[in-house]
């Protein structure tokens, strides 16, 4: 007998939910935010269009994750130097921290073990 296609799907969004419910509890974080700051964790900045098309979210959730970062005091927000009318953001400090606490305070072994 094959094996159902949708049964490795489950597993990984089991953990995924797994990690998501983490993130409510112990960071009191959604998970689109902590994408977005792993987005924004290399230190460049980045429009707030470009991370929402990645991400494959709408503009206007991608705005709602945005000013929720920075009510958060991790991301920072500036005006657009080739256009005044864009939004750029850059992960700042206390950002980078909460992001290093991410990484490191979750087993992702077996989400990462079944992508291998």
């Amino acid at each position: 007998m094959t094996e159902c296609k949708f049964s490795k799907m489950s597993a990984l969004m089991f953990h995924v939910y797994q990690f998501e419910n983490h993130l409510a509890h112990e960071h009191k974080m959604l998970l689109n935010e902590a994408f977005v700051l792993g987005m924004l964790g290399n230190g460049k900045t980045r429009r707030s269009t470009d991370l929402a098309r990645e991400l494959g979210v709408t503009f206007s959730m991608m705005s709602r994750t945005l000013s929720a970062l920075e009510d958060a005091g991790f991301i920072e927000r500036a005006i657009g130097k080739e256009d005044k009318r864009e939004m750029v953001f850059t992960i700042n400090k206390a950002g980078s921290k909460k992001l290093s606490l991410l990484n490191g305070d979750f087993d992702f072994s077996g989400f990462l073990a079944l992508l291998a």
